[in-house]
């Protein structure tokens, strides 16, 4: 089967937090925000762009990635350089700029495409992949790498990570078995460098602290 190039890591994920067909979206608003805010910075640490130490941002190199949404960040990190919490900056970008990042990017790249419904109480927008099984591939390539015992890369050991973090593995990971899953948690364990693995936990209690919110 020929399979789709690798993309970025928040297209990546963004892709595979909606139906692969219809474009519906399988996390909340504010969990799939918190997604996308973390893997936008996980990009840039994968740019060499930034490091995660002690619960915090430090930026190591200030050049433009070349990458529209990568380098709006890295942008406004270096305008608001006295906040360095990764916390801080998860929640920040969370708010809507994250999301709108990344939807834009697969627009202009031509993987999704705008739809809006107009309706009683207003209009409701949604971005409907162009390609399903380009759409698919992120989650199929893991599901595919894990069964028959292949090592992830790190791009993907972070994807992974955050699926898990944001609960989409109760649909991403449902086929695995448990010797597949061992697998996998194994390889995050061993093999997500640190501060990668900072950044995973990081999104996991933000969107613990978003669920308990959500239920007061």
């Amino acid at each position: 089967m020929a399979t789709s190039p690798q993309l970025p890591l928040a297209d990546d994920l963004f892709l595979t937090a909606h139906d692969s067909v219809k474009g519906k979206c399988q996390l909340s608003p504010a969990t799939l925000g918190l997604g996308m805010a973390a893997a936008l910075i996980g990009e840039l640490v994968l740019w060499r762009r930034l490091d995660l130490v002690d619960g915090k941002i430090q930026i190591i190199d200030d050049r433009p990635t070349g990458d529209p949404a990568a380098t709006a960040v890295l942008d406004q990190l270096l305008r608001e350089g006295h906040h360095r919490a990764i916390r801080d900056w998860i929640s920040f970008l969370a708010t809507g700029i994250a999301v709108d990042l990344v939807e834009r990017r697969l627009s202009r790249a031509g993987l999704v495409q705008r739809q809006e419904k107009r309706g009683l109480f207003g209009s409701k927008v949604s971005f409907v992949p162009s390609d399903s099984m380009i759409a698919g591939w992120p989650a199929t390539r893991i599901r595919t790498f894990i069964g028959r015992g292949e090592m992830l890369d790190v791009p993907d050991l972070v994807l992974a990570g955050l699926i898990l973090a944001t609960g989409l593995d109760q649909h991403v990971f449902v086929t695995l078995d448990a010797r597949g899953r061992s697998q996998l948690f194994d390889q995050l364990k061993r093999r997500l460098p640190a501060m990668l693995h900072e950044l995973v936990s990081q999104t996991e209690a933000a969107v613990g602290d978003a669920v308990m919110a959500r239920r007061a």
